[in-house]
Formats: C-alpha cells, sequence, structure tokens
C-alpha cells in the first residue's frame, strides 16, 4: 500500500516504522504546518488519520473527495457521521476510538460479559481509565465506546454518567471516570460488583506500537471496500 499519514506526531511516527517494517510504502506525510489536499493524494491508496478534533473532519472529507480509503484515529467527530456517510460511495471510510488489536478484543470480550451480567442483577458494571497527563480528552474515546457497549446489553443501565458524582448514584446510570497523571499507560478496567465478589477485564497499553499495527491491519482490510466501516467489522 501507499499510505498518507495525516497527522504527524507521535502516533504518525509511530505508524510510519510499522509499517516500514511491513514493506508498505510511505506516500506522504501532512500535518497543520503542511495541510493535505486532493491533489495530494494522487498517488496514495489509503490516508491514515491521526490528529485533532479541530482539523479531522476537512482531512476525512479531502480524503473522500480524492476517492481515496481513509482510517481515523481521532475522536471527538463522530456527531458529524450522518453527514459524512452519504458521501462516502467511492471509497471506503473505516474509523475506531482504538485501533489496539488487543483493545477491540477487550471490546468483544466485554460485550460477551455485559450478556451475561444482564440477568444477573447482583452486579452493578463501571469503568475506569488511566491516562498520561497530556491526553487532551476525558474520559477517552476508548472508554466510551466500553460503556456504550455495557449501555447497549445491561437493560438496567439507562444512560453513561462522566462528572463527578456527588452524594448517591442513580442506580440506572452507568459510572465511567478517569485519571490522568505522570506518564501511565493507558489503562482501562471494566468492573462488575456485587456483595459477593467482583470480576474485572483489564486492558494496559504497553507502548504506541498495538494501535499502529491495528490502523495498519485496518487499511489493510479496507481494501476494495466502499462506504463506512468500524474495526468491529475487520477481522482479528
Amino acid at each position: 500500500m501507499r499510505i498518507a499519514l495525516i497527522g504527524y506526531g507521535k502516533m504518525g511516527h509511530e505508524i510510519e516504522a510499522a509499517a516500514l517494517e511491513q514493506g508498505e510504502t510511505i506516500a506522504g506525510t501532512f500535518d497543520i504546518g503542511n495541510p493535505v489536499d486532493v491533489a495530494s493524494l494522487a498517488n496514495v491508496d489509503v490516508c491514515i488519520e491521526f490528529s485533532t478534533p479541530q482539523t479531522v473532519l476537512q482531512n476525512v472529507r479531502t480524503a473522500v473527495e480524492a476517492k481515496r480509503d481513509i482510517v481515523v484515529g481521532t475522536t471527538g467527530w463522530y456527531e458529524q457521521l450522518p453527514e459524512i456517510r452519504p458521501l462516502v460511495k467511492d471509497s471506503g471510510l473505516l474509523y475506531s476510538p482504538n485501533f489496539s488489536i488487543g483493545v477491540n478484543m477487550a471490546f468483544r470480550l466485554v460485550a460477551a460479559a455485559a450478556e451475561m451480567m444482564n440477568n444477573a442483577t447482583a452486579y452493578d458494571a463501571w469503568i475506569h481509565e488511566w491516562h498520561h497527563r497530556q491526553k487532551a480528552d476525558s474520559p477517552s474515546g476508548t472508554a466510551l465506546k466500553l460503556a456504550e457497549i455495557l449501555l447497549a446489553k445491561i437493560d438496567r443501565k439507562k444512560r453513561i454518567e462522566t462528572a463527578r458524582v456527588d452524594g448517591k448514584i442513580d442506580p440506572s446510570a452507568l459510572h465511567v471516570s478517569s485519571t490522568r497523571v505522570g506518564t501511565v499507560p493507558g489503562t482501562h478496567i471494566v468492573g462488575f460488583e456485587s456483595d459477593a465478589d467482583s470480576i474485572e477485564i483489564k486492558h494496559v497499553a504497553k507502548t504506541r506500537r498495538g494501535f499502529a499495527l491495528g490502523a495498519i491491519r485496518a487499511a489493510q482490510w479496507l481494501k476494495g471496500r466502499k462506504g463506512v466501516y468500524t474495526m468491529d467489522d475487520v477481522q482479528l
């Protein structure tokens, strides 16, 4: 594949290294000082986009206009999906809050656990996540994705609560809490708590390499497909 990297920060550099190891070609790199345009994608097969919530929508529009596949790791733009989805006709768009293969396996494990917990009413569900202090969003897109999985599978949970809770919490609320500190790696825990015991599913990201390899896997899978997809569609 000839890959255009849109967003050339730490994640972009990690994807570049992993792609070159796999024999792929980096056809161009773009960032705020060198924004992507349609002409610059003429000799590109796929774009991998890890930029900012302020620039992602324009980057997606540019790739769609150029009829190039695009894998999007930036979050904070999903409310615009309804206006983007009808435009993706001659190429593929694959987005995810987290491209780590391990995290996406964890998503599927949590979905299976939540199905069992739907009838196990003695258990209450919760989510907590840790990230380094430079992370821009809180809670993370991954935590919110986990929360959406639980809400879809556990009938007694009706809404996500991400704000500080003073006093008792509504039993129908799913509490998602966050910690930002130091250089701690991305860590997500989904817990199920009863009077008798506790069950936890935990994922810890050791390096960015797992995210990079997952993004490349997504780009490879997207080749030849048209329309909008997520990592839920990708064979792991």
